[in-house]
């Protein structure tokens, strides 16, 4: 019997040295190399951020060797057929999460585990917010959630300066696995509000606990699997669209190779000839160029 993969979403606000992050990309590169793991971890100055998988053995000695060089690390284990990742990757960054806030120590939210974030729901005494994008929002999100509408995360500064949300009402912040939450409080806090707190652990964690709970709908992750159903399996609804990225349902039929593949209904409302990847929407592209005649 097929060996399950096991996959390991995890981050950790720890600050490191500017000069400490190229030796420890190298050390981290080597390990999954070395154990045939794939996915993308990001350094930076102020801490980890990744998803990663591979074999249950590799992974269990990947979060033993994090867990002993970072401290309060948060993490949400989750299982594949297969592995989820094309490719391993190391990478430095600015942030390991873009918000253009590269300040660690302002973060400072009051985190709600699953079961205290069901109680304050239960209450009905706080305004719910989801930080993720559209593309996210639009195949899940908690009951009553207020969806912002932003096309990228960085956008999420200017919705908490303008929203319409009185600044003395309780504010509960909610993610995939937590880490947007925990920036996303610092600019809510910037805005005004005082009472914010977040789902530690985010959506994952969240149907951990309670897969049949306050979400509605699919949660999507950043890897093949596209989305998790509420029993943190893989969809069987969504496909990544092969035009934009984002998850899609929409079955159509390549006009170069004549393969069927799924796309998004937005992408194929803009071009009804859609292709099932770039390769082919190059090709069948020159097919419908006019042809050159010589006039040698």
């Amino acid at each position: 019997m097929q060996q399950p993969t096991s996959i390991l979403a995890f981050y950790s606000f720890s600050p490191l040295s500017e000069g400490h992050l190229a030796e420890l990309r190298l050390q981290l590169l080597a390990f999954g190399t070395e154990r045939g793991m794939r996915g993308l971890t990001l350094l930076a100055t102020e801490g980890i951020n990744g998803t990663v998988c591979g074999s249950p053995e590799a992974i269990g000695e990947w979060r033993t060797m994090i867990d002993g060089m970072f401290t309060a690390t948060i993490w949400n284990e989750s299982t594949a057929d297969e592995l989820v990742f094309p490719r391993w990757l190391v990478k430095v960054r600015e942030e390991i999460v873009a918000l253009n806030k590269p300040d660690s120590s302002r973060l400072d939210g009051t985190h709600l585990a699953p079961t205290a974030w069901n109680a304050m729901m239960e209450r009905g005494d706080a305004v719910i917010i989801d930080t993720r994008n559209t593309y996210e929002t639009e195949i899940g999100m908690f009951e009553g959630a207020i969806d912002p509408a932003i096309k990228n995360f960085q956008e999420f500064a200017t919705f908490a300066e303008t929203c319409d949300v009185p600044k003395d009402k309780n504010v509960m912040l909610y993610c995939t696995g937590g880490i947007r939450c925990e920036k996303a409080v610092a600019s809510m806090k910037d805005a005004g509000y005082q009472n914010v707190f977040q789902l530690e652990g985010g959506i994952l964690s969240y149907l951990t606990e309670f897969p049949e709970g306050k979400f509605n709908g699919e949660c999507f992750v950043f890897d093949h699997r596209v989305a998790v159903d509420q029993r943190l399996q893989p969809s069987t609804t969504y496909r990544l669209c092969p035009c934009c990225g984002d998850p899609g349902t929409e079955h159509a039929v390549c006009p170069h190779c004549a393969h069927s593949f799924v796309a998004c209904s937005g992408c194929l409302k803009k071009n009804p000839e859609a292709a099932c990847s770039k390769n082919c929407a190059y090709h069948y592209a020159r097919t419908k160029q006019p042809s050159r005649v010589s006039t040698k």
